[in-house]
């Protein structure tokens, strides 16, 4: 190698040194810059909290508030979300009116137009939070609707939430079928969510939805109904519980005590106590002790004989909450030649009878 070469070389790698190096300046100056940042907001928040909650307990100076809109607008906005699930009615009104009136609400629509998927998720936590409070919705408009199908599925659980506190019927069963697709996290927070609207749902989408063909979205949706644990105005759960998938026949049973009693859905029921799938068999002795079905009494004696020991529990279980014919039964199987059956029957009548005692 001659000496030009060498020369070159060496320029080459200093050249590549210092570049390093003001990298490493560069990127030690950013870091430290962030943590000054975090360590003032860490020190401003509670009193940005105070000031707020000041403001929220009737006092109508907001000088403090707005100074600190003026100097750390960010944090402010944290500040208001902290308030998130603590507090309610006039109190976040006023404080959504707050932030509306300090232009805090545009900010946050703006932000959801961010290339980062972190700035758009705090931007929808933030607008889902007001969306509560009608003049904030009409500032929000159809942001929160277009953002469901953002690709981001932590953009996607916020926008929804904030659907449901302002939506529509028709949006709010958007939120629904979006829900009946997410992973299993998204939907229990947003069944817990859509809860109040259950009657509006079961009359508008549901009905399409358990009627998409879809296993898997069928099988959603009947969990999302189940975790509900009310009373629902759906009809045609016949057709479900006659389904050859085998989840689906479960969930549709464990719903069938949550919607109204038809003829067709109690024959169903009862034909599922002699399903050859023992699973499905069990569940269907769960529903009918839930319904006080009388009509399932020879099927649940014959559970208990011949089922599997959980069915043979679940079936003495059904038949000891309906007295005085389930009891009758009990007994006469306590009595009967088969051991295990016996045994079984002899328990759950005296479980019943102790609860009905104390």
């Amino acid at each position: 190698m001659t000496g030009i070469e060498l020369s070159v070389a060496a320029l080459l790698l200093g050249g590549y040194a210092l570049f390093f190096a003001v990298l490493l300046a560069v990127l030690a100056r950013r870091a430290s810059r962030v943590r000054l940042q975090a360590a003032t907001a860490e020190a401003l928040v509670p009193e940005i909290r105070d000031a707020l909650v000041d403001y929220l307990a009737g006092s109508n100076d907001d000088a403090r508030i707005r100074e600190f809109v003026h100097t750390n607008r960010l944090d402010v906005g944290n500040a208001v979300l902290s308030f998130q699930g603590t507090v309610s009615g006039s109190a976040r009104d006023r404080l959504c009116d707050l932030a509306l009136e300090l232009a805090l609400v545009h900010d946050w629509g703006q932000d959801t137009r961010s290339r980062e998927p972190a700035v758009r998720r705090m931007a929808y936590a933030r607008l889902a939070f007001v969306s509560a409070y009608e003049p904030c919705q009409r500032v929000v408009g159809d942001l929160v609707t277009r953002a469901l199908d953002d690709a981001d599925p932590e953009v996607r659980l916020p926008a929804a939430r904030a659907l449901v506190q302002s939506g529509t019927v028709a949006e709010i069963g958007q939120v629904f079928e979006l829900a009946a697709s997410q992973n299993l996290l998204i939907r229990i927070l947003l069944t817990e969510d859509l809860r109040r609207y259950a009657a509006e749902l079961c009359a508008h989408t549901v009905p399409a939805l358990l009627k998409s063909g879809d296993p898997k979205r069928v099988l959603a949706v009947l969990n999302m109904l189940v975790a509900w644990e009310r009373a629902l105005p759906l009809a045609g759960l016949h057709e479900l519980l006659d389904c050859r998938d085998h989840e689906i026949r479960i969930a549709a049973l464990r719903l069938a005590p949550l919607v109204p009693l038809t003829p067709e859905n109690q024959r169903a029921i009862l034909r599922e106590l002699t399903d050859s799938d023992s699973e499905v068999s069990t569940a269907a002795a769960l529903t009918a002790g839930r319904l006080r079905l009388q009509e399932g009494m020879p099927s649940l004696a014959r559970c208990v004989r011949t089922g599997t020991a959980e069915l043979a529990r679940m079936a003495a279980s059904a038949m000891a909450a309906m007295p005085p014919r389930g009891w009758e039964t009990l007994e006469e199987l306590a009595g009967g030649p088969n051991p295990a059956a016996a045994f079984i029957a002899s328990a759950a009548l005296d479980k019943a009878r102790r609860k009905a005692d104390a």
